[in-house]
């Protein structure tokens, strides 16, 4: 039994009960458990995953002319710099956002007033055994929402980019790291907890609740960031729901229904 807190960016979790590694398309296509990529925007069960798990190595980038096709384990901020440094742009935000090309579909990532719907063409998408290539409008792109199932496996995506200066390209990718570094909280968490209400900053609804600094066990609600929680040391994945829960009661009681962005792994009953 391997911990999957070390697959994590929470670094929290127990185990699984089996956990191997993709790195090709085909690895991918023929694995059999439930898909985890770069485990930022996930929280995994103390009593971990009853069932096999495979970590999306899949890293690839094809350039066609303007076009990038690119394999879902591909980490955003390598892609992000990698299309900057030959003078292709419209990903420069992706840089510093800590996920995969997998999980950005999904949710439709997005940063500095862009996101993937953006720029995405297609994406591969393994659902019941079958291959579908499914177009920008099949994807149904929304904030941090699309037509991705739980079931379904992003093997790939193909972006649209536009023509950049290199050097310019790389700057926007050097000011974008700049600005996350400075307002990211430091230690480990699972980025923004929340989504934002239409409208509406939920940090700022949770700072103006009191909350910031708010601490069960090891983990606290950021002094930096109210929409983050960092684990200090030792928390646990209760630890993180109990904020969780204390959060969404405090938003009810302002008439804001709190819907996290996090995806929960194992069994949290």
């Amino acid at each position: 039994m391997d911990s999957l807190s070390r697959y994590t960016t929470f670094g929290i979790g127990g185990a699984a009960r089996h956990i191997a590694v993709a790195r090709s398309r085909g690895e991918l296509i023929d694995a059999d458990g439930l898909i985890l990529g770069g485990g930022s925007n996930v929280l995994v069960s103390d009593g971990g995953y009853d069932g096999s798990v495979v970590i999306n190595r899949y890293e690839s980038i094809e350039l066609s002319g303007s076009e990038a096709i690119v394999g879902s384990g591909t980490r955003l901020p390598y892609l992000a710099r990698f299309l900057a440094e030959r003078g292709l742009g419209g990903l420069e935000w992706a840089e510093g956002i800590p996920g995969t090309v997998g999980g950005a579909v999904a949710m439709n990532a997005g940063a500095f007033g862009s996101c993937v719907a953006d720029r995405i063409l297609y994406a591969d998408v393994l659902r019941g055994g079958e291959l579908l290539r499914i177009p920008r409008d099949g994807l149904r792109l929304g904030y941090r929402r699309s037509a991705i199932g739980d079931g379904d496996v992003v093997i790939a995506a193909a972006f649209a980019l536009g023509s950049a200066d290199p050097s310019a390209s790389i700057g926007l990718c050097d000011g974008y790291a700049a600005i996350r570094r400075a307002k990211q909280p430091r230690g480990r968490s699972a980025g923004s907890v929340f989504k934002n209400p239409d409208g509406m900053s939920i940090a700022k609804l949770i700072d103006e609740a009191g909350l910031k600094g708010y601490t069960v066990g090891g983990a606290r609600i950021s002094d930096a960031h109210a929409n983050v929680i960092i684990n200090t040391g030792g928390a646990t994945a209760r630890d993180v729901t109990d904020i969780i829960h204390t959060v969404k009661a405090a938003m009810s009681e302002i008439g804001v229904a709190a819907e996290e962005e996090i995806v929960y792994i194992g069994d949290f009953g």
